[in-house]
């Protein structure tokens, strides 16, 4: 997978750690690597789990309908960051840098073409609280093909998702 995000107002991490506004912030982007289970696991190794969205933040999941994230490899090249003034591709009209192999190395997509992106997903899980979240009971529920491409994607959502309990459900991105 690129080294992207899926930024939402609902999402876990996106200001940062806790007590610091991180305007720049790539904590939910750095690649994990020779981690345990427990480490990398809804990126518990750097913090990212115990930092929920603020109350009442949450992705909307309109049942029949669709959802749009900002996909990005930093929140500053979103509208989360401070200039939301953005357009294009990750911040605005870019050449991209290809490496040697041709894929696209700036903004971080390792693919060589749209037609070539492998696809990103977006799962679900009836668990309100995090730490209750298990592979088990975390179920894709929708896929956007050719992704990561445009900095703005948008997702379907099935008529038939059942609706989240009181506090909410828990989502994840890959």
């Amino acid at each position: 997978m690129a080294h992207q995000a899926a930024w939402s107002k609902g999402m876990y991490c996106m200001k940062g750690l806790p007590g610091k506004e991180d305007w720049d912030n790539m904590l939910p982007v750095y690649p994990q690597y020779m981690l345990t289970k427990e480490d990398w696991w809804f990126q518990h190794d750097r913090g990212c789990d115990k930092v929920p969205p603020p109350a009442g933040h949450y992705l909307e999941l309109p049942a029949g309908g669709s959802f749009t994230v900002e996909i990005a490899q930093n929140r500053a090249f979103t509208t989360f960051g401070k200039n939301s003034k953005f357009n294009g591709y990750y911040g605005g009209p870019q050449q991209l840098k290809r490496g040697d192999e041709e894929c696209v190395i700036d903004p971080n997509l390792h693919t060589p073409s749209q037609a070539l992106a492998p696809g990103t997903v977006f799962a679900i899980s009836y668990q309100n609280s995090i730490d209750k979240v298990t592979p088990e009971n975390l179920v894709v529920f929708t896929v956007r093909y050719h992704t990561p491409w445009q900095r703005l994607t948008s997702y379907d959502v099935p008529k038939d998702l059942p609706p989240c309990p009181p506090g909410g459900c828990t989502c994840a991105w890959g």
